[in-house]
């Protein structure tokens, strides 16, 4: 059997689970190898080449200041009209989050690899523990078309 190209890869190989949301998770190595093999003209790398695949944070300490510390396996971020709350939390390796979308229309949100489209009133679990997909640091939790929050990774 030859092997696919990149472009075959991606065309309607991505995996899904589904809640109130859509929920795509995205493969970031997948396309780092798809480019590093058409850059050199060699064999594409593979995710064991990488040493770390998690996300990589966009600072070491938030800009909200003061953050919350939510207890428990899964953290809440609740999207209200033109704000996330809490603004920012501070997560731990084992815990994993859930959005719930009380803006009144559809948004899209993103963190690391994982992003789901949530209907209005829609409701979804992103992604596994933190730890298994983001580095320590504060990352941004994406909403589109506004106002996401930040996670502060602590280990």
């Amino acid at each position: 059997m030859p092997s696919k190209s990149c472009g075959e890869f991606w065309e309607g190989e991505t995996s899904a689970v589904r809640t109130c949301g859509r929920l795509v998770a995205v493969v970031p190595l997948a396309a780092l190898a798809c480019a590093l093999g058409s850059r050199t003209g060699g064999p594409a790398a593979t995710p064991t080449d990488t040493p770390d695949a998690r996300a990589t944070p966009y600072a070491q300490e938030p800009a909200a200041g003061i953050c919350a510390e939510p207890e428990g396996d899964e953290v809440v971020v609740t999207l209200e009209p033109g704000i996330a709350d809490p603004r920012c939390l501070i997560v731990h390796p084992d815990q994993h989050l859930r959005i719930i979308n009380r803006g009144g229309t559809e948004v899209t949100v993103s963190l690391g690899p994982f992003a789901a489209v949530l209907p209005a009133a829609g409701d979804a679990t992103l992604g596994p523990a933190f730890g298994d997909y983001l580095m320590p640091g504060v990352h941004q939790l994406q909403v589109d078309p506004c106002c996401g929050g930040e996670l502060w990774l602590k280990e």
